[in-house]
């Protein structure tokens, strides 16, 4: 998605196939040399880390949990947020949907970045203001959302997916082929270490598993 954002593909395409030729409006920008901020370093926040850096990105983070010398494995500064915000060209979101994350991204944030950055979520609806994204789309201040997730699903602000800078997809982002023979593995490997007595991981309540 961030490369079809940072191309304008998915709005090219459109005018295409509407008949409309037109190859001077849709000047993208390329990722090399840019600014990736990362939020939530997690398994997929540190993969996408190394994927950007061989495009040649620098990648900074912000994650409570995580400490810098861990992210400085996966050559990724950890810093605030607050000292994120001014440096990023494009922030990739990788949070669950909690207090701290609703609305995270909202327009004082687009007030605080540089302008035009461009902004991903494949992580949980609501992390995006999507009222306030509009006004910063339509200010300037953002040039370009890619989202995969909404407030609600399927989306009800139309006004926000119809937007021309909104790259949107209906929550595929885990809606492949060899994704969901992965899951299927993972639960199933998950099931036989349990029934062996073995840890099991990824657990959120792992108080409730019997001692072995």
């Amino acid at each position: 998605m961030i490369i079809a954002l940072s191309r304008n593909i998915a709005l090219a395409s459109t005018k295409l196939k509407a008949g409309i030729w037109d190859r001077k409006s849709f000047m993208g920008t390329e990722l090399y040399g840019k600014t990736l901020g990362i939020i939530g370093l997690g398994r997929i926040g540190k993969e996408l880390a190394t994927r950007m850096q061989a495009f040649g990105m620098k990648t900074i983070g912000y994650d409570p949990i995580v400490s810098k010398e861990e992210a400085a494995k996966f050559n990724i500064e950890s810093m605030s947020l607050e000292e994120m915000w001014p440096q990023v060209d494009y922030i990739s979101l990788h949070v669950p949907l909690i207090k701290a994350t609703k609305n995270l991204i909202n327009l004082e944030v687009f007030q605080k970045c540089k302008k035009g950055v461009r902004v991903i979520n494949c992580a949980r609806g609501g992390v995006i203001n999507e009222d306030e994204a509009i006004v910063a789309l339509d200010q300037g201040l953002c040039d370009g959302i890619a989202v995969d997730v909404y407030e609600e699903e399927p989306p009800t602000n139309r006004k926000f997916v119809e937007h021309e800078k909104v790259l949107c997809t209906p929550h595929i982002g885990a809606s492949t082929k060899e994704a969901q023979v992965r899951v299927a593995v993972d639960v199933a490997e998950q099931l036989v270490c349990l029934m062996n007595g073995n840890p099991v991981w990824g657990c959120v309540n792992p108080t409730t598993l019997p001692s072995k």
